[in-house]
Order: C-alpha cells, then sequence, then structure tokens
C-alpha cells in the first residue's frame, strides 16, 4: 500500500503548527519566574527609596536673636572656613562648628549654596 506523499507533508504542517505555540508557552514558562522576581525586586527597590528619609530637618531653626547673626552660604563655603571667619581666637574652630550645626539643626556638615546659616553668639 503506497501512500500519498501529499498526506505526509500534510501531517508534517499540522504538527509543525502545533508546536510553535509550545515553543512559544516553554518559552514564556521558562523566563516568567525571572520576569516576576525582577519584577519584585523592582517593587522593592522602589518602596524603599519613597520611604528613605532625608538628613534635611522638616522643622526651621527659631529666628535670629540679636546677638546672632544670619549668614547665607556661597558655592564653595564649608562649615569649617565659616566657623573660622566668625570665631574669636578663645574657641576651638571644632566647637564652633559644633555650634552652628546645633544651633541650625544640622545633622551633617553638609551645605548648599543658597542656604542661610544661624550663627549664634560664642
Amino acid at each position: 500500500m503506497i501512500m500519498n506523499p501529499s498526506f505526509y507533508k500534510s501531517i508534517h504542517e499540522q504538527q509543525e503548527n502545533k508546536a510553535v505555540p509550545n515553543r512559544i508557552w516553554q518559552f514564556v514558562k521558562r523566563h516568567l519566574v525571572k520576569v516576576i522576581v525582577s519584577f519584585v525586586i523592582f517593587v522593592l527597590l522602589f518602596t524603599s527609596f519613597l520611604m528613605m528619609g532625608t538628613d534635611a530637618s522638616s522643622k526651621l531653626p527659631a529666628t535670629a536673636s540679636n546677638e546672632e547673626q544670619v549668614v547665607t552660604v556661597h558655592s564653595g563655603d564649608t562649615l569649617w572656613a565659616i566657623a573660622k571667619r566668625y570665631s574669636d581666637s578663645k574657641h576651638d574652630i571644632r566647637y564652633i562648628i559644633y555650634r552652628i550645626k546645633d544651633r541650625n539643626e544640622l545633622n551633617t556638615s553638609e551645605i548648599n549654596p543658597g542656604q542661610t546659616l544661624i550663627i549664634p553668639s560664642i
């Protein structure tokens, strides 16, 4: 019994048509875990950045008294230079920096141009 060659061709085409969706599904299954894990990591990182606090204080320091001076920070200024500029030779510069940070409620020694600082009377 000899079969028509077109019969074999039609069977082969049907199997190829079924193989394409199977290949796609296997590809999706293989990469689905990676996509889900990547998405979860992204969400965790994004929410942690949103919840991260800053060093900036939300409350403003009290207004300067008559004995205190208000200084605007310029580009290149440091707390050390400002403290040295407004210090007398009796006190250590580190103590004056501590007083400036405490008076202005600064957590770090970082200051930015345009920022106003209150220099306490020493």
